[in-house]
């Protein structure tokens, strides 16, 4: 479908974590509704979901200490120049979904502020488990309201292991399992209504790693 105005989301995001000012001090920026090709997405049809963005210890120096945002709005990546691991991600997830898909896609995360992983270094950050963030339940409610508004044809989330974490906060229920040569996909229903499909992260080693491209293949037959 044609861009959606999220603008009222990031605003609210914005105004959240000033009144929680403990998410400034603790994250670099927040991630939300940002497409994967930010200078060229005219229409919105997918979404990929992560758990949260990952460390931004480099990422202050960049903007001077100040906090910023990686969404539909302001892509501070864009800005000030993304990082080698950045761009290595970037090319990575377009040569996983085509330069079609890619750029008809946009990035939120489950929990929009920055950690290293969700246990050590989140419980240090933010002083509670991720289950159990007082935060979570604001991201969960934001995300639902992105995916109603983009009513996507598919949503991606790369983590077989973490989609116990996924169908904890939202309503999944299990359709099939797609073969993938000796890898899989495995698809879901969002609230009776989306398709989920779900998948190795694209940072598995072998033997993920030397399946992803049937992975690929199958993943756009299964969309396109």
């Amino acid at each position: 479908m044609p861009n959606i105005d999220t603008s009222d989301l990031i605003r609210a995001i914005k105004e959240y974590q000033s009144r929680n000012v403990e998410l400034l001090k603790k994250s670099h920026h927040f991630v939300f509704d940002c497409p994967l090709d930010f200078q060229n997405s005219d229409v919105t049809d997918y979404i990929w979901m992560g758990l949260n963005p990952g460390n931004d210890e480099d990422d202050w120096e960049k903007t001077k200490g100040r906090n910023d945002e990686e969404t539909r709005d302001r892509d501070f990546q864009e800005i000030f120049g993304r990082s080698r691991g950045s761009k290595t991600r970037k090319t990575k997830l377009k040569n996983f979904l085509g330069p079609s898909i890619f750029r008809r896609t946009t990035h939120t995360e489950l929990f929009f502020w920055c950690s290293k992983n969700l246990n050590q270094d989140f419980q240090k950050r933010y002083e509670t488990s991720f289950s159990t963030s007082p935060h979570l339940e604001f991201c969960i409610t934001l995300n639902k309201e992105l995916i109603n508004r983009v009513q996507p044809k598919a949503v991606f989330f790369e983590s077989l292991d973490n989609i116990k974490t996924l169908g904890d906060v939202f309503n999944l229920k299990k359709l099939k399992i797609h073969n993938a040569g000796s890898r899989r996909i495995d698809e879901y229903l969002i609230d009776e209504k989306y398709r989920l499909f779900n998948f190795d992260h694209l940072s598995a080693g072998p033997p993920a790693s030397l399946d992803r491209k049937n992975v690929s293949e199958c993943l756009r037959q299964l969309i396109e």
